[in-house]
């Protein structure tokens, strides 16, 4: 009798566990500045699902620039958000309580465009200082493809404000629409619009293609982006933090493994509308290698230098310790593992 009922009692535990709920996962609103490719590790993290397998229930939400959607960090719409570096440096030097836990993307994966029709009036690839007279699309003022898109036109020998009409256009898609208009000549464009304008419309040629490791130094290996959170939610909040990171570097690792390449282009295709599979295709391999979690003190000053010339910061330039909290160091280490 008592074998009877305590085989009963087990049945009915087992019953009760069975339709008892899956462990809770944690809800948060990660931010993406721009709906750009240097956002790629997020999507990844997402859609293989390495959020999932932290605790999270993660939702994207894409922005028109940084300044907004640093807003949203700080008024706690957002947990995290994937931003240039510069906009931490910016924020920082003005009082905001805001830190990198990690690099997303270490080089700026963009490129001056032209078109093809303008391009042969200069009868071979054209160069940066070809660009004088002409009227360039980039996006927000002050934003990052614009302030880099000054500096390379200043690297080249020409003025910004006098020797190019520099336009701000909203929207990597809509400056290709621009150009195709008869509106701009020629483009600052980051990934994957650049692919997109040159191998996929055949409409574009490079003039200088950062992407490739063409131009300055100063373009590469910058801690071009980074994934930032406000200084009170880290500090509420670590073991979130520490899910986030390894969950990224996760995807990072993915991205830069040739053997995932198909099904990496197959979700940036379908994440940034749709160019095709083929030529996604070029914009992740060019770029794999460069989704790497580490940030080192001389991407500070590497991005002051490009700050500086447009007057949109001053010296002194933040410590590396008042911007980056390194002990998330080990977190990033498993990168290369």
């Amino acid at each position: 009798m008592l074998k009877h009922t305590g085989k009963i009692f087990a049945g009915m535990m087992l019953a009760a566990l069975s339709v008892l709920p899956a462990a809770a996962q944690e809800n948060l609103n990660i931010g993406i500045s721009v709906k750009s490719i240097f956002g790629l590790p997020l999507v990844i993290a997402n859609e293989e699902g390495f959020f999932k397998e932290e605790g999270l229930n993660v939702t994207l939400e894409y922005f028109a620039g940084g300044p907004p959607a640093t807003a949203a960090l700080m008024g706690g719409s957002l947990q995290f958000l994937n931003a240039a570096f510069e906009n931490n440096v910016k924020a920082t030097q003005k009082g905001q309580p805001l830190i990198t836990i990690m690099n997303i993307q270490s080089d700026f994966a963009g490129a001056i465009i032209m078109l093809k029709d303008v391009a042969e009036k200069f009868g071979g690839k054209p160069k940066v200082s070809d660009l004088k007279g002409l009227r360039v699309g980039t996006l927000a003022r002050g934003g990052f493809a614009d302030v880099s898109a000054r500096f390379l036109i200043s690297d080249a020998g020409l003025t910004p404000e006098t020797d190019v009409e520099m336009i701000p256009i909203r929207g990597a898609s809509r400056q290709l629409t621009a150009g195709e208009a008869g509106e701009i000549d020629a483009a600052m464009v980051t990934e994957p619009w650049s692919v997109i304008a040159v191998e996929g419309h055949d409409k574009w040629v490079y003039v200088t293609n950062l992407t490739l490791g063409e131009g300055p130094d100063q373009f590469h290996d910058m801690g071009y982006v980074t994934l930032q959170t406000s200084r009170e939610y880290l500090k509420e909040n670590p073991e979130t933090a520490k899910k986030v990171v390894r969950a990224v570097v996760r995807a990072q690792k993915f991205i830069a493994d040739p053997a995932n390449l198909d099904r990496v282009s197959e979700i940036a295709n379908k994440e940034y509308d749709e160019p095709g599979v083929d030529v996604m295709k070029i914009s992740v391999e060019r770029q794999a290698k460069t989704y790497v979690p580490f940030m080192k003190p001389e991407m500070v000053q590497k991005t002051m230098d490009l700050l500086l010339p447009n007057g949109l910061i001053e010296e002194p330039a933040p410590a590396f310790k008042d911007l980056v909290d390194q002990s998330f160091a080990p977190l990033w280490d498993a990168y290369n593992q």
